[in-house]
């Protein structure tokens, strides 16, 4: 018998796969399509190895007086698949390895759940102390919309063949943020609408005000406070500004989220209780004990790391030691260019101090002054930070550090930050917020 079935090979289901074999358990993993799920296949992966590319063709595009010879962003494009491609390959065989390491059990096939410590795949019937439902989320598609040669979502965007010349894309939040930052330095004519009075609606409104003056230098042409009405073909009718307004484009996506993932009649014979997800404690039990979920199957918050810390979190508990989840802390990082990261509490009724990338050293060298720091501050701690310019997500782990452990503005200022660097833009507005206190 397994201490644990895994169903889904995502970095929710890897993870606690590999946590509960390392412990001494017998864990096996059963994956629908290909290992590493979703974020390796078709999600994180995927998409920040084509930002990467996206990012480094911008800035040569930026240094051509400076000699810089930029390709055809076709032929470019073309390359950057081939890259992709290649990443793609390397990271799911790594997870395999990662797992046949810890002497996890990897089977693939379509698990079915029969009770609550049985589960079946490709003719086998495994029986297990517990079962992990890791099943991920697929990209949301708006009613009576369906995929066609134009008409795509994500998972279709990054196996394109061609470049388009241009793309129109409903919703602007972050997947769409990210699509249109790649492919509008790419030179494709981006068009972007969001239902919402802003993009990045969920983000702090400077963050989001930011990216979409950025954007609009970058030529993408952002509707906000509109509604699609219809596709036709290449055409998509909508509303803005209570006018019915036509745009068309060779490609379409539809980027409004992605929906958790999971049997519905299955957990109703289980009696698993679910809303939009399957419903969870900070165990990571569902309503049947020995049954858990973990990642985006949950309906919580969509990312990777989060899906990682509630993993270990079901591990330790399948394996007898009491744990529970604290998603007090959690960073994330929206890989558009410039790239956006955020932290802790955002709230205006807090206090505020910001700090630019026009003042600092290495960004003006790296000719990406665009953005700032923020952050959000109490009694002389900091609660809550953001981040929109050059290599934001790589500044954002320095800060849930100082606001997990409930360090002070003094010894964060006292820190000495080397020079010149970019985090030291989080040393400056850590130190502007400590000369904004005293001042008062």
């Amino acid at each position: 018998m397994y201490d644990a079935v895994v169903i889904g090979s995502g970095p929710g289901g890897y993870e606690c796969a590999r946590r509960v074999a390392e412990s001494g358990g017998k864990a096996a993993i059963i994956e629908k399509n290909s290992f590493g799920g979703t974020c390796t296949n078709s999600g994180c992966i995927p998409t920040k190895t084509l930002h990467a590319s996206a990012s480094l063709f911008s800035d040569a595009k930026r240094e051509i007086s400076s000699g810089f010879s930029v390709p055809l962003p076709s032929k470019y494009f073309k390359k950057m698949l081939e890259k992709k491609a290649r990443v793609v390959r390397i990271m799911s065989k790594g997870v395999q390895k990662m797992l046949s390491d810890a002497n996890v059990e990897m089977m693939l096939g379509e698990a079915r759940i029969k009770d609550r410590h049985t589960v079946a795949v490709s003719g086998q019937t495994l029986n297990a102390k517990n079962i992990v439902i890791a099943t991920g989320a697929v990209p949301r598609m708006l009613p009576g919309l369906s995929l066609n040669d134009i008409v795509l979502t994500s998972t279709e965007m990054i196996e394109l063949k061609e470049l388009p010349s241009s793309l129109i894309i409903i919703g602007g939040g972050y997947i769409g943020c990210e699509f249109a930052s790649i492919f509008a330095s790419l030179g494709v004519k981006v068009k972007m609408m969001e239902m919402m009075p802003s993009i990045l609606y969920n983000e702090d409104a400077d963050i989001s005000a930011e990216l979409a003056r950025i954007m609009k230098r970058q030529d993408i042409e952002i509707f906000t406070s509109s509604k699609m009405l219809d596709i036709n073909g290449n055409k998509v009718k909508f509303e803005h500004n209570k006018t019915e307004k036509y745009v068309e484009a060779d490609k379409i996506l539809v980027a409004v989220g992605v929906e958790p993932y999971f049997n519905r009649s299955e957990m109703d014979n289980l009696r698993v209780k679910y809303g939009k997800g399957i419903i969870v404690n900070d165990k990571m039990q569902t309503s049947v004990e020995n049954i858990y979920a973990v990642g985006d199957v949950t309906d919580k918050i969509k990312l990777a790391h989060y899906a990682y810390a509630q993993a270990q979190v079901a591990a330790k508990n399948i394996m007898g030691y009491e744990a529970e989840f604290d998603e007090a802390t959690v960073p994330s990082a929206i890989f558009t260019i410039p790239e956006i990261s955020s932290v802790g509490v955002r709230n205006s009724e807090l206090k505020s101090a910001k700090f630019g990338f026009a003042e600092n050293g290495k960004a003006r060298a790296m000719g990406e002054a665009d953005g700032f720091v923020k952050i959000y501050y109490e009694d002389g701690y900091l609660r809550g930070f953001c981040a929109i310019g050059p290599h934001a997500s790589d500044l954002v782990a320095e800060v849930a550090l100082a606001i997990k452990n409930n360090i002070p503005l003094e010894k964060i200022s006292g820190t000495i930050h080397a020079h010149p660097t970019l985090s030291e833009a989080f040393l400056g507005v850590v130190e502007r917020a400590l000369k904004n206190n005293k001042g008062r």
